[in-house]
């Protein structure tokens, strides 16, 4: 049976239309994005990377062991590669091997919601009361209006699957992507793979006709005890401005896995800040890792790395502050500044 790695890499090739997962580096679109948000290109742009792990379909990938770097180098000078991407790695005690010429270039802030006590009351510790009462607020003023369905496994149906994609591609178009990571054609695939088991599907739908108007995609990984939140819609022309249906389908997926005995909820990468004020109380440095396959090709990321950091410190500064205005902020785990972690360990780890 083919591994979870082995269908992210099929599916990244099928979004990428390549038959093996190498793509110039800049036409990745979670690399360009970040690299147009930065403001500094590099010359390596359009040099071809092997991509790796997970393909960015995860929240964050596992280091490499050794072994499996050396399998990346040798596929890559294969392939024609002059780089590896190890994308999105998140350390938490783990170290990437480090042959000559690996740079770390933090990347993304990911968050998670680990329940520690009940669910209502570690809201309202962490969001604190006027937070808390206003959730409490449009999850009732939801109940009036829509209805909660959930799908998993076997229950996913096509006509689930149609409804979420179509909810996803408005998100899609409102934001400017122009690549579609969890398509309508990946996610028949998934259904009909040994990855069906894992799969959830989370809806509203107007009372007053069934229509879906909000949708998120999750994945259920009972080894960690945790469900992955990856990608959701919603059509904003059935839902009024002033409902949070997202705020409120997290609440509720919260409920459905506490009963399920899921005590931890990946939130995914970005919009840190917003995620806090949605319950998130975790949070993971996770950084993109490159390296030369030949081990002698040099680079030009230092003006890159350099971005990339400040960005991220300013962005854990911003949280930090966040967090410290509700109780002090000792309910929320943060990493380090990558400035500080760098002092600290001679390399930047979050």
């Amino acid at each position: 049976m083919p591994s979870e790695t082995h269908f992210w890499r099929q599916a990244f090739c099928r979004l990428y239309e390549t038959r093996v997962p190498i793509v110039p580096l800049g036409k990745i679109m979670h690399w360009r994005a970040v690299v147009d948000a930065l403001g500094v290109e590099t010359s390596t742009a359009r040099d071809l990377v092997l991509v790796t792990d997970d393909y960015f379909y995860r929240p964050h990938s596992a280091a490499p062991t050794a072994a499996e770097l050396d399998a990346h180098r040798h596929e890559g000078a294969v392939g024609g590669a002059q780089w590896l991407l190890y994308p999105v790695v998140r350390h938490d005690g783990a170290d990437m091997p480090a042959p000559r010429g690996f740079v770390e270039l933090p990347w993304f802030v990911e968050a998670e919601f680990v329940v520690r006590d009940s669910l209502d009351r570690d809201l309202r510790g962490l969001l604190g009361g006027a937070r808390w009462r206003e959730l409490s607020r449009l999850v009732r003023r939801a109940d009036e209006h829509f209805e909660w369905e959930v799908a998993t496994g076997a229950g996913v149906d096509d006509e689930t699957l149609v409804a979420f994609d179509r909810l996803h591609q408005l998100n899609l178009a409102k934001y400017g992507h122009s690549r579609n990571h969890f398509s309508l054609s990946l996610l028949r695939d998934i259904a009909i793979s040994a990855l069906r088991e894992r799969v959830c599907v989370f809806l509203h739908r107007r009372q007053s006709d069934g229509a879906p108007v909000q949708a998120v995609l999750g994945m259920h990984y009972p080894e960690s005890n945790t469900l992955e939140v990856l990608v959701q819609g919603i059509d904003h022309t059935a839902v009024a401005r002033s409902q949070n249906l997202y705020a409120v389908a997290l609440y509720r997926i919260y409920r459905w896995g506490l009963a399920r005995d899921i005590h931890r909820f990946n939130l995914g990468r970005g919009a840190q800040l917003a995620k806090l004020n949605l319950g998130a109380n975790r949070f993971h440095v996770v950084s993109n890792h490159i390296a030369p396959v030949d081990d002698t090709r040099p680079g030009d990321f230092d003006a890159l790395q350099a971005a990339a950091r400040a960005a991220i410190d300013k962005a854990l500064v911003v949280l930090g502050t966040a967090a410290d205005r509700r109780d002090g902020g000792g309910n929320v785990m943060l990493p380090e500044r990558t400035e500080i972690a760098e002092r600290g360990r001679g390399k930047v780890i979050a």
